[in-house]
């Protein structure tokens, strides 16, 4: 499969630029920079409701199921219709964690009245514009729908991918299929050996 970049947004930075297409064995790799968090385009000023089903794209019957825990700014989210983003808010997403904690922090849940402090409680009002948000997933989430958001491309620390690489050097060396560095060839075995610091890089990962 071959990588398309035209649809990154016009004005936006476009170095560094990193495209990768893997074996579908790979993906899994990933899921640690999920759970990390990455930084992805949201509709600042709108709701989670809307971040997850419009921007995310997922299924409203997949978000009122499956994501049972909600997490915005560190504060446990009721009722996803109502709680505004604010530009480089956290998002944490999980599925039902099992037990008594599982059951507390689940959204609408009856315990809800326990974790009073740890709730999330709209307290501003946000001005409609384009922005980034953190989001980090847990629990089922990465393998659900962490194929769907590299492929629509995220950004990462540079450090942390560094990093990253360098864990993954033998598996990376297997599974990718194809590397591309601001639009141009790359060999998978430089990867760990690039340097981005103090800077994100724009990632998308695909499945050949």
């Amino acid at each position: 499969m071959t990588i398309n970049h035209a649809n990154r947004r016009a004005g936006e930075d476009r170095r560094p630029d990193l495209a990768l297409v893997v074996r579908p064995g790979l993906m899994s790799a990933f899921h640690e920079l999920l759970q990390r968090g990455v930084t992805v385009q949201a509709p600042i000023g709108s709701t989670v409701q809307v971040f997850l089903c419009e921007s995310l794209r997922l299924d409203p019957q997949y978000v009122e199921g499956t994501i049972q825990t909600i997490f915005l700014n560190g504060k446990a989210v009721d009722d996803p219709a109502s709680a505004v983003l604010t530009d480089h808010a956290t998002i944490a997403l999980s599925a039902a964690m099992p037990g008594l904690l599982g059951a507390t922090l689940r959204k609408g849940s009856y315990y809800a009245g326990m974790r009073g402090e740890i709730s999330h409680r709209e307290r501003e009002k946000v001005s409609p514009h384009e922005g980034k948000v953190l989001l980090k997933l847990f629990n089922l989430l990465p393998a659900d729908i962490g194929p769907m958001i590299f492929e629509k491309g995220v950004w990462v620390n540079g450090a942390d991918l560094k990093a990253f690489f360098e864990r993954q050097r033998p598996r990376f060396m297997e599974g990718c299929r194809e590397a591309r560095l601001d639009g141009k060839n790359v060999d998978v075995a430089e990867l760990p050996l690039q340097d981005w610091p103090g800077r994100d890089v724009f990632l998308r990962v695909v499945k050949e």
